[in-house]
């Protein structure tokens, strides 16, 4: 018997940012990167719940994790804990990071979220990390998640994005990791 990934549903997902690194083992990761910034390094992880993004700049670290609530993190240096729900920002700053990001979850009518779910799954090939999940039934479409990173000259900016085909939602995340 084979065990199929399952992706929570997403009135369960939330944001969570930490000032701190969080343990691999918290995170089930099933496809990463690393990428260099310069002198820094930021290391990306997809998994079957989300994302998580970890940026190193001198002594400060910025870790950003789109997942379940139910997925275990920890509480200490947590400095973003929110439902994924609507439209939000963000914004944290460090001795040596300043990290902002804006999210959106929308939620659309089937037809609409189907031409989205085509329009993602196009941009696959082009993203700098993908993972496809099937959906939950036979007949369900795929989960997609995919991130897109941007080297700046003082940082980076990752453009994220999963599909919920059971719930025709689809969250976009936009990070910024500014170095200060």
């Amino acid at each position: 018997m084979s065990v199929g990934f399952v992706r929570p549903d997403v009135a369960d997902m939330v944001l969570r940012v930490f000032e701190r690194s969080v343990h691999p083992e918290l995170f089930e990761s099933l496809r990463d990167l690393t990428i260099p910034v310069g002198r820094h390094t930021a290391r990306i992880r997809l998994g079957c719940s989300g994302h998580l993004i970890e940026f190193r700049a001198g002594q400060s670290t910025i870790t950003e994790v789109a997942a379940s609530k139910l997925d275990d993190m920890p509480l200490q240096f947590r400095r973003v804990d929110r439902r994924l729900i609507g439209y939000r920002t963000h914004q944290v700053d460090t001795a040596d990071i300043r990290y902002h990001c804006s999210y959106q979850l929308e939620t659309v009518p089937l037809d609409i979220y189907l031409q989205l779910h085509r329009e993602l799954e196009m941009d696959l090939e082009k993203a700098s990390l993908s993972v496809v999940l099937p959906g939950a039934t036979l007949a369900s479409p795929n989960c997609l998640s995919l991130l897109k990173c941007e080297l700046m000259p003082q940082g980076l900016v990752i453009h994220s994005f999963h599909t919920y085909p059971d719930n025709a939602a689809v969250l976009r995340i936009q990070s910024l990791f500014e170095l200060v």
